[in-house]
């Protein structure tokens, strides 16, 4: 339940203080997942994106 609530949390953090939708997330996407929580490695989020961008 916790890995729920600091998911949910990051996810307001980032979605309040950007603008220009979801292209303008991607970095800061990347430093929290990647960089700082180390949930994900580099190579798996550019994977996803990629994939989203499909």
């Amino acid at each position: 339940m916790k890995k729920y609530i600091d998911l949910f949390i990051t996810m307001l953090k980032i979605g309040l203080f950007t603008f220009g939708g979801g292209y303008a997330m991607i970095a800061l996407l990347e430093n929290e997942f990647v960089s700082h929580r180390k949930w994900i490695e580099k190579n798996e989020f550019l994977d996803m994106v990629a994939i989203v961008e499909i």
